[in-house]
C-alpha cells in the first residue's frame, strides 16, 4: 500500500469519527492510533480488507475511549475538588508517612523501586512502562505484584 492510499483511508476514518460525534482531538488521537497499529501489524492484515480493518480498529478504540470516560465520570462526579487544608499535626503526620514510604522504597530492590515509582509515582500505564523498560506485559505485571508485596511487607514491619 502506498502512502497516499494509507493517508486517504486515515482521512476517511477521521471523517467517519467526526460525523459520529467524536470530538476533533479524540478523533485525531484515535486516527493516529489506527495508523500506528496498522504500521505495526500490516503484514497480518489482508491487503483487500485494509479499509475495513482500519474502521474496525477505530470503532474499538472509540468504544474503549467511551468506557474510560464513563468510568472516569463515575469516580470524579461524586468527588469535588476543594483546597485541602491540613492542621499542623496532620501535616507532620503526612510528612512522617512520606518519610516512612521513602525509607521502605529505598530498601527495595532498585528494579522494584523503579517499577513502583513509574506506576504510582508518575502514573504511567502498564503499556507505557512495558515499552519503556522493554518488558513483556505478563513479566511487568508479575514484577509489579512482587514489588507491591515487598513494599507492603516493609510497611508492615515499620508499623
Amino acid at each position: 500500500m502506498c502512502g497516499e492510499e494509507l493517508q486517504d483511508y486515515l482521512n476517511q476514518v477521521l471523517a467517519y469519527l467526526l460525523k459520529n460525534g467524536v470530538n476533533r482531538q479524540d478523533a485525531e488521537d484515535i486516527t493516529q492510533e489506527v495508523a500506528l497499529k496498522y504500521l505495526e501489524k500490516q503484514e497480518m492484515v489482508d491487503p483487500e480488507k485494509i479499509k475495513a480493518w482500519m474502521f474496525r480498529v477505530a470503532l474499538n478504540k472509540r468504544c474503549d475511549l467511551g468506557r474510560r470516560k464513563i468510568v472516569k465520570d463515575r469516580y470524579t462526579s461524586s468527588y469535588k475538588e476543594e483546597p485541602v487544608m491540613y492542621t499542623p499535626i496532620q501535616q507532620v503526620l503526612r510528612n512522617e508517612e512520606a518519610a516512612e514510604c521513602q525509607a521502605i522504597l529505598n530498601k527495595l530492590n532498585p528494579k522494584y523501586r523503579n517499577l513502583l515509582l513509574l506506576k504510582y509515582g508518575f502514573g504511567f500505564k502498564y503499556e507505557e512502562i512495558a515499552e519503556l523498560l522493554n518488558m513483556q506485559m505478563t513479566t511487568l505485571k508479575s514484577a509489579l505484584y512482587r514489588a507491591r508485596k515487598y513494599f507492603v511487607k516493609g510497611y508492615n514491619e515499620v508499623i
